[in-house]
C-alpha cells in the first residue's frame, strides 16, 4: 500500500514528530499490509514529482509545475492509495499579517489537479489544526475559508482536528469532527524510544513565544526579561539545556546567556526524540517539544501567543499567554513540575490509551476495499 504524506521535509522537527505519529498510527490500522512511505514538501508542491525531492523555490517551482504535463515524470500523489495531510495548522483566518488557509501553496496543485483526478486514491486529513489568535472564538473565519475548510472535510475520508478551536471552527459551519491529541504523542513508538532518564530541565525561548503575533499587542520585552531572570534562577539548582528548534532560537539564547548549554540538530528529528528522553520536565514556547516529553510521560508548561499554544490542554498540560507570564508564575510551576505536575505521567498514560482507540475508530471508517 502506498502512502502519500503532505508535510514538510528537512524544515520543522515538529512537522516530522506529527508524521511520525500518523505512520505509527497506520502501521497500527493496516498492520497486515506491506506500506510505503513517500513524503512530499508542502511548501513546495512539486516535491510530488520523483526525481523533483530537492526542489524547494516555490515561486519558480510553481511555475514550472504548470509547465510539465502531469505524464512528464511519476508522482506521488497520483500513484499513491492513500494521501495523508499530515497535522500542522490547515485552518486560520486573518485580514492582516496571516492571510487565509483557502489560498495556500498545497492545496490546489496536489488536492485539486492532482487527487481529484485518481480514481482509487483516498483522502485523509489528521491532526489538523488551528493558527489564530490565543483568545480566538473561530467567529473571524471569513465565507472563503469556510468553503474551504467544507470542501476539504467533504474530499476526505477521515478528519480529526488536534485543537478544541478546530472543532469550534467546524461547528460554526454545521460540522462535527473529533478532537483527538496531535499525533505527535506517538511518534516515540514509531522509533521503538523509551524513556531514558531525567537529566537535565529542558527549556525553549523564543521572542515573544512565537513565530506571529496577529495584531496582538504582544510584550516582547518582558517576556525575555521575566524568562531571563527565571532561567538563570533554576540554572543555579539545576542542568538546564535550551532546546532550539532553528537556528534563530540558538542566537536568541546565546544573547540570553552567551555560556549556555544548547540542543541544536538541523533537520534531525530522532536527535531531537532521543534528547528529549533524558529531560525531567519542560518550560515550553515550542509546543512540539512539549508534547515529545509528554510521550515519555515527562511534563512541561506551554507559554505562547496563538491558538497553537491552547493544544497543550488536549494531553492535560497547562498553557499561558506570554503576556500572562512574569518571573513568579514560572518559579511556581517550576515546582510545580518537579512535583511531578499532579501525577502527569499516570494521567498522560490514559490520555494516551484513550488518543490511540480514537484514532483506530476514526481510521476504521475505511473499508476492507480501501485497504486493497
Amino acid at each position: 500500500m502506498k502512502i502519500a504524506i503532505i508535510t514538510t521535509v528537512d524544515h520543522n522537527v515538529g512537522d516530522d514528530f506529527v508524521r511520525e505519529g500518523i505512520k505509527y498510527l497506520l502501521r497500527q490500522r493496516f498492520r497486515h499490509k506491506n506500506l510505503e512511505f513517500e513524503n512530499i514538501h508542502k511548501h513546495s508542491p512539486i516535491t510530488t514529482r520523483y526525481g523533483y525531492e530537492n526542489f524547494r523555490n516555490l515561486r519558480l517551482s510553481r511555475k514550472i509545475d504548470k509547465i510539465l504535463p502531469k505524464s512528464w515524470s511519476k508522482d506521488r500523489i497520483m500513484e499513491a492509495d492513500i494521501v495523508v495531510q499530515s497535522g500542522a495548522p490547515v485552518y486560520w483566518c486573518h485580514e492582516i499579517g496571516g492571510g487565509h488557509c483557502y489560498n495556500n501553496e498545497w492545496y490546489k496543485p496536489l488536492i485539486k489537479e492532482r487527487f481529484l483526478k485518481s480514481k482509487h486514491t483516498k483522502l485523509l486529513n489528521l491532526a489538523a489544526g488551528t493558527c489564530q489568535r490565543y483568545d480566538s472564538d473561530g467567529s473571524e473565519f471569513c465565507e472563503k475559508c469556510n468553503e474551504y475548510i467544507k470542501e476539504f472535510y467533504e474530499l476526505a475520508e477521515v478528519t480529526t482536528v488536534r485543537d478544541s478551536l478546530a472543532q469550534t471552527v467546524f461547528k460554526r459551519i454545521g460540522i462535527d469532527v473529533p478532537v483527538i491529541p496531535c499525533s505527535s504523542i506517538f511518534a516515540i513508538d514509531e522509533h521503538s524510544l523509551q524513556n531514558e532518564g531525567e537529566e537535565y530541565v529542558v527549556v525553549n525561548y523564543m521572542k515573544g513565544g512565537a513565530h506571529y503575533t496577529f495584531g496582538q499587542k504582544i510584550e516582547f520585552e518582558k517576556w525575555e526579561q521575566e524568562f531571563k531572570k527565571f532561567y538563570f534562577e533554576i540554572k543555579k539548582k539545576e542542568r538546564v539545556v535550551i532546546s532550539c528548534h532553528n537556528q534563530k532560537e540558538v542566537n536568541n539564547a546565546l544573547k540570553l546567556d552567551p555560556k549556555a548549554e544548547i540542543f541544536y540538530e538541523k533537520d534531525n528529528y530522532l536527535a531531537y526524540m532521543k534528547f528529549y528522553s533524558k529531560a525531567k520536565f519542560g518550560i515550553m514556547n515550542r509546543v512540539h517539544g512539549a508534547f515529545l516529553m509528554a510521550s515519555y510521560g515527562k511534563p512541561s508548561i506551554v507559554i505562547g501567543n496563538d491558538s497553537r499554544a491552547r493544544m497543550p490542554e488536549e494531553v492535560g498540560l497547562k498553557h499561558y499567554f506570554v503576556n500572562d507570564v512574569n518571573y513568579d508564575i514560572l518559579i511556581d510551576e517550576y515546582y510545580y513540575l518537579q512535583n511531578g505536575a499532579d501525577n502527569f505521567k499516570e494521567r498522560f498514560q490514559k490520555i494516551k490509551e484513550k488518543a490511540f482507540n480514537d484514532y483506530m475508530n476514526e481510521l476504521s471508517k475505511l473499508n476492507n476495499n480501501d485497504e486493497k
